[in-house]
């Protein structure tokens, strides 16, 4: 499928939630429908610019900022990022609101999550074990692992769209 969808008011998307809920997933399926977009990944942006931080609560903030930066720049460009990252916070949030950025967190099945990343049994400063899950007033997309999820996203990019 050919990107062909420019939202009309919204100029990026933050996917957030825990690691194995479907992000990355997300991003690039939600990339394909849009024309000018492309993905801003924690992960890359952690390999490739915030190799200077660990995983505590004080560096996931700065990271997000950095995540957030980025997108930024993306859209002064022209751009339409797609973002996404395990942390969020009220204030970004806010802060995305005012760029109109739109941040939605992606849910999983704890079950389903721990199949799929040995992390949440063998890591420290985990986010859904050590650390919480910030609580946020955003919307929420349940990843069932089906592909109802992926007919869910397209819905989303839909709704933008007009």
């Amino acid at each position: 499928m050919s990107k062909k969808i420019l939202p009309k008011t919204t100029k990026g998307l933050w996917f957030y939630g825990l690691a194995g809920s479907g992000k990355t997933f997300a991003s690039s399926h939600v990339c394909s429908l849009i024309d000018r977009s492309f993905v801003i990944d924690g992960d890359m942006v952690r390999h490739y610019v915030s190799t200077d931080l660990a995983y505590g609560t004080d560096d996931r903030r700065k990271q997000i900022g950095r995540i957030f930066g980025i997108g930024k720049i993306a859209i002064e460009n022209q751009m339409f990022p797609i973002m996404s990252s395990v942390s969020m916070s009220d204030d970004l949030v806010s802060k995305c609101g005012n760029e109109k950025i739109s941040v939605i967190r992606i849910k999983r099945p704890f079950e389903q999550l721990k199949k799929v990343r040995d992390l949440y049994c063998e890591e420290k400063n985990v986010v859904g074990v050590d650390l919480p899950l910030a609580n946020l007033n955003t919307p929420t997309l349940e990843n069932d692992g089906t592909c109802s999820f992926k007919l869910m996203l397209v819905d989303y990019v839909k709704s933008i769209a007009t």
